[in-house]
């Protein structure tokens, strides 16, 4: 098991619908669901650096619970690596909600591009009205290195 999902016990499932929604996702599934190009100011230098991420974790922001309909009051933030655990500038990340956590403009899909610390923030989340734990994913290198955030709407 990934050791990003080893967190605490109670989340395995949170590590089964990680490793499932990750299979689901792959890249001829994306390009036939529409998939939108990727953001202004990724580059092909950009893209080169996320090849190096060996390991995402999640930062800051996993285990924070939410009013419905209010938005998500800490940040969720990734920290990328390569394999000396050195921190990856440059490396696009996607965060893929559930649907019931929506970024601006009810997206559930955003990325970011990690700065020189290896961080990357998601933009701001936003509840739904259904309550109950949500997984969020952040992935890097095409599903390669991921995590999850763990969000509960009440």
């Amino acid at each position: 098991m990934n050791p990003s999902l080893r967190r605490r016990a109670g989340t395995a499932f949170a590590a089964v619908a990680l490793a499932a929604a990750a299979a689901a996702l792959t890249p001829a599934a994306v390009a036939a669901a529409g998939a939108a190009p990727a953001p202004a100011g990724i580059s092909a230098a950009t893209t080169e650096a996320a090849a190096t991420v060996t390991y995402l974790r999640a930062f800051s922001g996993d285990s924070q619970t939410v009013t419905a309909g209010r938005p998500v009051p800490q940040a969720l933030t990734v920290k990328a690596m390569d394999v000396s655990f050195a921190p990856v500038e440059g490396a696009v990340i996607t965060f893929i909600t559930p649907g019931e956590l929506t970024f601006p403009g009810g997206a559930t899909t955003a990325t970011a591009v990690t700065g020189a610390d290896g961080t990357a923030q998601a933009p701001t989340l936003t509840a739904g009205t259904v309550t109950g734990p949500f997984l969020i994913t952040a992935t890097a290198n095409d599903r390669e290195a991921q995590t999850g955030f763990e969000i509960i709407i009440h």
